[in-house]
Parts: C-alpha cells; structure tokens; sequence
C-alpha cells in the first residue's frame, strides 16, 4: 500500500510539473561544470549565469544562487530540493553611493510561449530573514557596516516575448511588503498576457520610493539624516531587502466554462459576447493582430447567419492613464472591430460602434486580474428576431 501511494504521489508530480511552463523552476539544474558551495553567497556577475542551467541576470548585478545547508544558520533549506535564487530587491541608491537603486532581477525562459487571451496561474515561494541581508553585506562591505534589513513588496513577474533588459512595468507585482518571519511563504496571483511571451524576469521593477517597506516614514526619516552626515558610502546605512526565491511556476488555468460555449451560443443566450483586449490587440494599440481573425470570423458568421440581428461594439479599458487617453484607445479598438465586419462585408446597418473608455468596469481596477478583465471589446445583441 506504502508503494502505490508513493506511485500516486510521483505520478501527481510529473503531471504538475508537465504543466508549469517554466524551465529549471527549483534551480535544481545546474549547467555541466557547475559548482555551488553550501552557504555562500555569489561574488560576481558571471557566476549566477554560469551555474544556473537556463537563468540568467544582466552584467553589474551579482543574483544568487545559493546551496542550503543544514549547518547554514541563514538558510538551513531550500523549498524544495538543495538550491534555491536570492535576490537583493530593495536597496536605495543614496545608502550605497549610487545614483540608481540597486536591485537584482533574474531571467529564465518559458518551454512554451503563452497563448494571449488565456488565463495563467504564477506562483512562487519566497522566504525573507534580516539574518540574510545583514551576512550578505557584511560580505560585500564589512560586518562594520550598518544595515537596516527592509521587508519591501514590488516583487514583480515581468514577461517578455524577446530575451534583454526588460523596460516597463511588470505583468504580474506583489506590491505589499514580503514577511515571511524567516518561512516559505507562497506567493500566486493569475494574469492574461496580451503577447506571446516566452521570457520571464523577476524582481523589483520600481523605484524604491514607489516601494512599500517596513520602516516608518520617521526611521527613513532618520537614517538620511545620519546618512548625510557619513563621510564614506561604507559608513551609511545601508536599507536593504533580500529575498529567496524557490519552486516559481507558470501554469494555465482551466478554462472556464463559457468558454467552452461557441461565439453564437453566448450571444444567443447571454445577448453578449465579450473579447479579452489581449486577444484581437498589443498593449496599448488598436490595430488588429493577426490572431484576431479567427475569432472575429466567428463574428461574421454570426452575423451572416442572422441577417435580422443588430449588434453594438464597444470598447473598454482600465483606469490606467488618462481619461482622454483611454476613450480614445476604447474608441479606437471598437472602430477596428467595426472596421473588420465591413471588410467582411456585413452590412453597416447592421452594426454600430461606441467608446467607454474607463467609465464602464466589470472587475476591481486595483489588481491587475481586475484591469486586464477590464481591457475588453463587448459585442452587444442589440436586436434579435
């Protein structure tokens, strides 16, 4: 009995594990001559990308990868297996002597680009403890060298259809700040990508002004002051946020049921057919992707097959920019729409179009779930015989 639930349990994993998109997610692949001692921290640039199968980071930043050791007070274990990434995501550029704050992101690769439109679960498990920061900057400064460890959110999961130095704001971001009291903690969220990107990059994207932390307003305060005051950037405090990352997975969410409906199912029941922005455009244009096709083709099939029926288009967005922006950008896409089903020769009595910009969400503008359900094109069965 012992042996089949052992074979249950493998048989459940591999499945798991088939579905994640992300290649090496635990770490656990090292690349032929790799070599990580237990309990140290990485000292150059190179050594991340040289010993991490498939990761990588950019020239300058020195990302971990970090052996756990049962003899390691900082990090006794990883998640799972022996490995695990460590990251510095939040470090003011002032308490170092820098212009620009220093912050660590990763890159690793997707076996598989994401199909816009389709929903995606990210995970990943995190663990935070000041013993970390304090040993890593002693290591980088002197144990001499003041450290005030930070717990700050912005860990964010930026997806890119190209590999380089990622630009913008990432899909997915945990903005609250990370406590973990030293366990792992699981972070999820889901998102619907709106290219197909191949190419996931993880850290803190934002300034560390923009980056909720743990200390007050006052201790900030404090610490420019006596920082002011400091001679040398080795007699700053440092105010430094460091995170180990483990078991970090992109998994497709089952589709839902409507969506199992066809196109002239939903209006006919419904009396409404809604498009994911992502689906029929890039990020922020109004220009039909090639993708869009087969499913406006519905579309016109629908309306070919019912000659008698009259449909509205409408377009939507968040409530990110302006609202002249955004009226203009809904206007724009539904004008597309509308533009598509005249080519396809529906007649223009037979459809109509109209702008909302933001003014008409269906989900919570503050969690990036809520603005990407919000980015849609509804088609309206305005009359039906």
């Amino acid at each position: 009995m012992r042996s089949f639930y052992f074979l249950l349990f493998s048989i459940i994993s591999c499945v798991v594990s088939a579905q994640n998109l992300v290649l090496n997610p635990s770490f656990e692949q090292l690349k032929p001559g790799g070599l990580v001692v237990a309990c140290q921290f990485m000292q150059y640039s190179a050594q991340f990308p040289q010993n991490a199968d498939v990761w990588t980071s950019s020239e300058g930043m020195t990302p971990d990868l970090l052996h756990a050791a049962g003899n390691c007070a900082w990090l006794p274990q990883a998640h799972s297996g022996e490995y695990c990434a460590g990251i510095i995501h939040y470090l003011p550029g002032d308490d170092i002597g820098q212009k620009d704050d220093y912050h660590e992101w990763i890159r690793g690769q997707l076996r598989a680009p994401l199909k816009p439109g389709r929903k995606y679960r990210v995970e990943c498990w995190v663990r935070e403890d000041s013993t970390i920061i304090r040993e890593h900057l002693s290591q980088v400064y002197s144990p001499k060298s003041p450290v005030a460890p930070v717990r700050a959110g912005n860990l964010g999961f930026f997806f890119s259809v190209a590999g380089g130095i990622p630009s913008g704001k990432p899909q997915v971001n945990f903005a609250d700040p990370i406590v973990t009291n030293g366990d792992w903690v699981r972070l999820t969220a889901t998102f619907v990508p709106d290219q197909p990107f191949q190419f996931v990059y993880v850290g803190n994207f934002f300034e560390d002004r923009l980056t909720a932390n743990s200390l007050t307003a006052e201790r900030h305060k404090e610490i420019d002051r006596k920082n002011a005051d400091a001679k040398f950037p080795f007699d700053r405090i440092k105010r430094a946020g460091y995170l180990c990352i483990d078991d970090i997975s992109v998994v497709p969410e089952p589709e839902p049921e409507a969506a199992t409906r066809t196109l002239e199912e939903q209006l006919l029941k419904d009396r409404k057919f809604t498009f994911n922005a992502g689906v029929l455009f890039d990020f922020g244009k109004a220009d039909l992707r090639p993708e869009a096709s087969p499913a406006l083709d519905s579309l016109v099939a629908f309306l070919k097959k019912h000659p008698a029926a009259r449909l509205g288009i409408s377009g939507h967005t968040d409530d990110v920019g302006s609202d002249e922006y955004n009226l203009d950008l809904s206007g724009r896409r539904a004008k597309a729409v509308y533009n598509y089903l005249l080519n396809a020769a529906i007649p223009p009595e037979q459809i109509e179009w109209k702008a909302f910009g933001e003014s008409r969400p269906v989900a919570d503008n503050t969690t990036e779930e809520g603005r990407q359900k919000n980015r849609r094109v509804e088609c309206v069965l305005l009359k039906f015989r």
